[in-house]
């Protein structure tokens, strides 16, 4: 028996699948190994410098980089505010120069993560499936829609999921999936499904909902993704195209 057939088997046939709402960044595109070096070079670059490594961490996850998402969203175009910020906070805790020249490194250690991220093995021909067989909606967030929207476009997506069945927001809150669930008529959540990355974004919300969903696990989660499930009723999956053969065994 496949993985994907053990994990039905758990949850048997249940309710009628209307509706799967499907994330982008680190389910169908590998985003996290460039935001992942690009923070990894500013550490280095602010260790180096003779800042705490604690510290240098601590004052960018805990106290820049909130700031910067509600201020920018979770789009990469923060980074470059929040990476020189991260600079410009510790200097000014120590009392120490401020230097113009590395401010404007840190920043583009930011900038670095900019671009179309390249697509996960498998994850376009798995969309391609689950769409010509289940209602696919495409549910992503971001602080800049058209840039967002330029990196569906050039990974082929919306040749998958057409434009009018993609849904940006800047933030994947409780109300904002109910709101998308309405939108697409679903009266009974139990009968839509989340895939995603994110236990923040992506399974608390639906699960809130009273929604299903499924977890694309990550070798190295962001941080800021590190929660507490709503509860412990939905799956787990070790790459989107594992979550679709799930879904579509379920189907059946």
């Amino acid at each position: 028996m496949s993985v994907s057939e053990r994990m039905a088997a758990v949850i048997g046939r249940g309710p009628e699948i209307r509706l799967v709402l499907v994330d982008f960044d680190d389910t169908l595109v590998d985003t996290a190994p460039r935001f992942q070096r690009a923070r990894r070079a500013l550490f280095d670059l602010l260790i180096n410098l003779g800042f705490e490594e604690d510290v240098v961490r601590r004052t960018h996850h805990e106290e820049i980089d909130p700031i910067m998402r509600d201020r920018f969203g979770l789009g990469p175009q923060r980074l470059e505010h929040a990476f020189r910020a991260t600079y410009e906070h510790l200097v000014g805790n120590a009392g120490i120069a401020f230097d113009e020249s590395i401010a404007v490194q840190c920043a583009w250690l930011g900038g670095t993560v900019a671009g179309t991220p390249p697509l996960l093995d498998g994850s376009l021909d798995a969309l391609r499936r689950l769409a010509q067989s289940l209602p696919t909606v495409l549910y992503t967030q971001s602080g800049n829609v058209d840039y967002q929207l330029a990196c569906i476009r050039d990974c082929g997506v919306l040749e998958v999921v057409q434009h009018e069945r993609v849904r940006i927001t800047s933030s994947k809150t409780r109300e904002q999936f109910a709101a998308v669930l309405d939108e697409f008529a679903i009266e009974d959540p139990a009968t839509a499904w989340m895939i995603g990355n994110s236990m923040r974004s992506d399974i608390n919300p639906a699960l809130a909902c009273g929604a299903n969903a499924i977890l694309v696990e990550q070798e190295e989660p962001w941080e800021f993704d590190l929660v507490d499930p709503v509860h412990d009723g939905f799956h787990r999956a070790a790459s989107f195209a594992e979550a679709v053969a799930f879904l579509l065994n379920v189907r059946r």
